[in-house]
Formats: structure tokens, C-alpha cells, sequence
């Protein structure tokens, strides 16, 4: 079904570029009109792409601000030698590329989890990867890792534990 699609859609693509095209030659008077309307076109491409960008950034930001935090799993953490482990999905409800990675740190001994916490990483917006720009699919305008402080460090070391490799 979607090769169908792409098909009919790249048959309305030609017939509509050569209807663009004739109509910029024929109905277009020489002279400034003709000028203005071709980087008309020129600035119109150019900001699709970068509104791709900023809704792509936004739609990022949000995600990384109510994206959930550090989760404690158990009651007692004093002393526990904690090891972590973690998975990366991707988040398909999202026009824009975003892998999360879930690590989650296990007590050595009982194989129990004790916390876990995600990262997010996203890869431009959804024409970026659409069309490949320059071979890279990684945003221009925003970072693309959302790392926040979530105290990691400190509820380790606060509770004396140690974080085998």
C-alpha cells in the first residue's frame, strides 16, 4: 500500500512541477515579478525547513520537560552495590525521530532494581529525515540529548553506594 502511495504521489509531484514551471515561464511577466517569485520560492523551501527544525525542538523540549525523572524502587538503598543496565526504544508517537534509553540500576547481589531513570535523544525533525539533508539526519538549531540533572550521583553517594562497571 505505501508503494502505492509513494506512486501516486510522485505522479502529482511531476504533474505539478510541470504546472509550476509553465506558469512561472508563460504568466509570469519578465522583470522584477518574475525575479521576486523565483527566491519567493526559494525563501518559502528554505522556511519549511527551518520551521521543521523549530517544531521538532519544541516538540523535543516538552518531551525532555515532562518526561519522567529519577524513579527509586525500593525503601532501603544504604550501602547496596548497584550495577546498571539499559534498553533504547523508539518513541513512535512522535512525528520527529526519539529514541529513549531506559537504564535501570539492579542491586549486585539480589538482581533487585533499585532505581531507574531515562535519557532522550532525538535526530532533527521529520523532514530532515524525510528528504536527508547533506547526509545527516542529526538537528541544526537544538541540542539533541536530553540530559537532565536528576541527582544520580548524590543519591549514591548519599546512601553510600557503589556502582560496579
Amino acid at each position: 500500500m505505501i508503494g502505492i502511495l509513494t506512486f501516486i504521489f510522485l505522479i502529482f509531484s511531476v504533474f505539478f512541477v510541470r504546472w509550476f514551471a509553465k506558469w512561472c515561464t508563460e504568466f509570469v511577466p519578465e522583470g522584477p515579478a518574475k525575479r521576486y517569485s523565483f527566491w519567493g520560492v526559494i525563501a518559502a523551501c528554505m522556511f519549511i525547513l527551518l520551521g521543521d527544525e523549530v517544531i521538532g525542538g519544541i516538540q523535543f523540549g516538552y518531551l525532555c520537560y515532562a518526561g519522567p525523572g529519577l524513579e527509586v524502587l525500593v525503601d532501603d538503598l544504604e550501602g547496596r552495590k548497584v550495577k546498571g543496565t539499559s534498553s533504547m526504544t523508539e518513541i513512535k508517537l512522535s512525528p520527529i525521530k526519539i529514541n529513549e534509553t531506559k537504564i535501570v540500576m539492579k542491586d549486585v547481589g539480589t538482581g533487585e532494581p533499585v532505581f531507574e531513570y531515562s535519557l532522550y535523544d532525538a535526530e532533527g525533525g521529520w523532514l530532515t529525515h524525510w528528504i536527508n539533508f547533506n547526509g545527516s539526519s542529526e538537528s541544526f538549531l537544538y541540542s539533541d540529548g536530553c540530559y537532565r540533572d536528576l541527582g544520580i550521583n548524590e543519591l549514591i553517594l548519599k546512601n553510600n553506594m557503589a556502582k560496579e562497571k
